[in-house]
């Protein structure tokens, strides 16, 4: 209390705050950094590191829509001039509403795939989604250094 009778509050932070401020800073103490940042820029270059590799090792699977015709379970499609899919490949039928069957490929000729389907579609048309391959994911994320 004070000679008024008004009570005085002093901050013991405050006094710290001042102590620090008033202190002289010697070379290179503006940018000291504390332990943990470079525990955690080790950290941090590690799972770069990691995801590097993994990013490298995981692929992507591509596909090719061909334009298709059904008759029945059986779809008939005009072969693109990629790979052509082998038989037993699994695929997919998409119609023109943008509904998909799976299918199983049955046949592979130099101009036609013939697959088979799980069970009829009442659209005559769409497209057979058959895979082409695998691509690295590196390859997705960076093209212009793979």
């Amino acid at each position: 209390m004070s000679d008024g009778g008004e009570i005085r509050y002093e901050s013991v932070f405050r006094d710290r705050w001042r102590d620090r401020q008033s202190a002289a800073t010697g070379p290179g103490e503006l940018i000291k950094q504390h332990g943990w940042i470079d525990t955690g820029l080790v950290a941090l270059g590690v799972l770069l590191a990691a995801g590097a590799v993994a990013a490298g090792q995981v692929g992507i699977a591509q596909t090719e829509a061909l334009p298709a015709v059904t008759q029945g379970i059986t779809v008939t499609a005009i072969r693109g001039g990629g790979t052509p899919p082998a038989q037993g490949t699994a695929a997919q039928f998409r119609d023109a509403s943008g509904t998909t069957q799976g299918a199983v490929v049955i046949e592979v000729t130099a101009t036609e795939v013939r697959a088979r389907l799980d069970r009829p579609v009442s659209a005559p048309a769409g497209e057979l989604v058959v895979p082409t391959g695998r691509q690295p994911l590196i390859s997705v994320l960076l093209p212009r250094f793979w």
